[in-house]
């Protein structure tokens, strides 16, 4: 062990300061994403995966796992695929099916937060929620089970914790790829071109699953790189499976990137012929996927047939070249090469390096042009595929569709510089610069996104408040789940979906009693025609804007008095 920490002292170095780079910033982070939030109700919360405005859920909950969510694990899953199926043949109780927004505690919001003694464990119900989602299970099992050392508390910390892990194994992970490259002196550039990169950061930062999709994509690389340098020897098949396994459960984004290699290294190993190889390597991918499929079946349906699905055309606002320069636009900003100086020389350098390799192309050793293959190919294709398929492309938060790519682009960089530089002294001064150069750039110049600093002021004001009611105002179903804290903290709070006919509850007794309330009117909607009609149906005269905010936050906050 001693041994080890001394040869490896300058890299352990390194990974401290750039876990230290990461708990700086989530000390910065105040808000969450409606999807990060859905991260914590979605493994801890029984009843539902989101939390609803209305009575319903925890009642019918309450009903389905009494009458059919019981036995043992083949009839639940069982049932359960009948219930996804038709969720209609299964009792409920209509009066409370009605939706009709009422006041939830907070209580109750922290019981959507936060782990419940008696949940502790309770990994069934955290597949069942996956189960009527679009993600398969995995990421949300080690949040159930991390949760349980925060037992009935909300924090950041919880998440943040599991995403340090496997940004740490993503370094050690890369420490290994060079290492199989044979160039060990990359590996401190290139962790801090990755590590100190605001793609990076943002990946740790962003409370989902996409930091282990990111650590499994990079180890399955690890093992190609392995796989061809032991002339197509599988030599680990116990992990390699495991890692395979655990990255389709992870995200369904990690099949298309396994299957890119999957391909190219099939096209070269069935033109040369070399048959057995190839289905040696076969092998251990088909039995993933056998076991993947058996313990997540709902998987076949989210990958083919849902809206997230490879043929879904919802959601997609953009053209096909559009969505292209905004992911071009994703990887500029994410390692902080805005700079119109600094493009230009990246410009020249990819210019000179083309020439160069192309010179030298027949110089290069087969396992080498591998290697390349297997690296860069899959980052452009990837790209493509992702911007033809993935949801949501335009606005500021889909990087995280590429995030698992940001490692392998820091590595591709730099591995490229090696068929140039022969000089292991020289490469090593040179990426090490450019790492150093890059990253001061972004931490001077650049945030990483999903912080949403200006929610510290939103939560000042709950406290400020927690003993009044609060009213609050959106137009969806869905993106309520970034206000949860605030939840949370109110006494009562009654979410109102911009239906006209709910504004009518506003006339109720807990209202009637109290002589004021807090409001809050999300940005994007008609605020004055809705203060309007609070008015109107509250019986209150009287408001005061307490609070307004036009960044990713968008909400404005009133302050309602008789």
């Amino acid at each position: 062990m001693l041994k080890y920490l001394k040869e490896n002292k300058f890299i352990i170095l390194t990974m401290l300061i750039l876990c230290g780079l990461m708990f700086f910033f989530i000390n910065q982070k105040q808000g969450f994403h409606e999807d990060e939030i859905f991260s914590y109700g979605s493994s801890n919360y029984k009843y539902d995966n989101v939390f609803r405005w209305f009575g319903y859920a925890e009642a019918n909950q309450d009903i389905l796992y009494n009458q059919v969510l019981k036995g043992n694990i083949i009839d639940r899953i069982t049932n359960l695929i009948k219930y996804i199926k038709d969720p209609n043949q299964f009792p409920k109780d209509e009066i409370l099916a009605q939706e009709i927004p009422t006041f939830r505690t907070k209580e109750d919001a922290l019981e959507y937060l936060a782990i419940q003694k008696e949940d502790i464990f309770n990994y069934f119900s955290v597949y069942y929620n996956q189960s009527r989602d679009v993600h398969p299970p995995l990421f949300y099992f080690l949040v159930h089970f991390t949760s349980t050392f925060f037992y009935n508390q909300f924090s950041k910390y919880i998440i943040f914790i599991i995403n340090l892990i496997f940004f740490i194994g993503t370094l050690f992970t890369i420490k290994k790829i060079m290492k199989q490259l044979n160039h060990k002196e990359l590996t401190i550039p290139t962790m801090i071109l990755y590590g100190a990169s605001m793609g990076a950061i943002s990946t740790v930062m962003f409370q989902r699953m996409y930091m282990m999709l990111t650590f499994f994509s990079v180890l399955y690389l690890y093992y190609i790189i392995k796989f061809i340098k032991d002339d197509f020897k599988i030599k680990d098949k116990f992990f390699f499976v495991l890692t395979i396994i655990s990255g389709f459960l992870t995200q369904y984004y990690f099949c298309i990137y396994i299957v890119l290699i999957f391909i190219i290294l099939s096209i070269y190993l069935l033109i040369q012929k070399n048959y057995q190889k190839w289905f040696n390597f076969f092998k251990p991918h088909i039995l993933a996927a056998i076991i993947g499929i058996a313990f997540y079946p709902f998987s076949i349906g989210d990958i083919f047939f849902s809206y997230r699905g490879i043929g879904s055309t919802d959601n997609k606002t953009n053209t096909f070249l559009e969505n292209l320069q905004y992911y071009g636009e994703q990887i500029i900003n994410l390692f902080s090469l805005q700079n119109i100086i600094i493009i230009l020389i990246l410009a020249l350098l990819i210019i000179l390096i083309y020439k160069i390799i192309k010179k030298q192309l027949p110089k290069i050793k087969n396992q080498d042009k591998l290697n390349l293959a297997v690296i860069i190919l899959p980052i452009i294709i990837f790209i493509v595929i992702v911007a033809k398929i993935a949801p949501f492309l335009g606005e500021n938060y889909t990087s995280r569709y590429i995030m698992l790519l940001f490692p392998i682009i820091a590595i591709a960089s730099f591995y490229i510089l090696t068929f140039i530089f022969k000089s292991k002294k020289t490469l090593f001064i040179i990426t090490l610069t450019l790492s150093l150069i890059l990253s001061a750039n972004g931490l001077i110049n650049n945030t990483p996104v999903y912080l949403y600093q200006d929610y510290s002021k939103i939560m000042e004001l709950a406290k400020e408040n927690e003993d009044k009611y609060f009213v609050y105002i959106f137009d969806n179903y869905f993106t309520h789940l970034s206000s949860m804290p605030e939840f949370a903290t109110y006494k009562e709070s009654l979410i109102l979906n911009k239906n006209i006919h709910d504004f009518k509850l506003l006339d109720n007794e807990k209202l009637n009693h109290a002589n004021e309330f807090i409001l809050c009117i999300k940005n994007w909607l008609n605020k004055e025609e809705i203060l309007n009609l609070v008015l109107e149906n509250s019986g209150y005269n009287n408001y005061e804007v307490l609070l307004e905010l036009n960044s990713d936050v968008e909400s404005t906050y009133y302050r309602i008095t008789k």
